[in-house]
């Protein structure tokens, strides 16, 4: 006999989904959706609709989908967002020493400078 899906989530995931979260009593089945536009009724019905959410695409992959061979990497587009070796950067940019923070500095109405030290 095949197993039920309610059987198959409480060996696999050790919660049963048909159990109320809250008083623990046994939910029953009231519908089965299958249209779209179901699916989005019921969810806004009860305040669960979050919209279609637009995913980007993912990377393309490192080698040719065909013949399974490797891609050279696009070397021109990795120098330009990688910083010559030559070039210093600048004091403050990458230090991230404690003694690097420098105090906050506000004005304040009355002339005033109110300095918040993060010490």
């Amino acid at each position: 006999m095949r197993p039920l899906w309610r059987d198959l989530i409480l060996r696999v995931w050790g919660a049963d989904p048909l159990q109320c979260p809250c008083c623990k009593a046994t939910m029953k089945v009231v519908d089965t959706f299958f249209r779209p536009g179901e699916i989005e009724f019921f969810l806004r019905l009860h305040g669960l609709w979050e919209g279609v959410i637009d995913i980007p695409p993912p990377p393309d992959p490192p080698f040719d989908i065909e013949t399974f061979e490797p891609i050279e990497p696009p070397w021109q587009a990795i120098r330009e967002w990688i910083p010559d070796d030559d070039v210093e950067p600048s004091g403050d940019l990458f230090d991230q020493r404690p003694d690097s923070v420098k105090p906050v500095e506000i004005r304040r109405e009355d002339g005033s400078i109110l300095v918040l030290d993060f010490d």
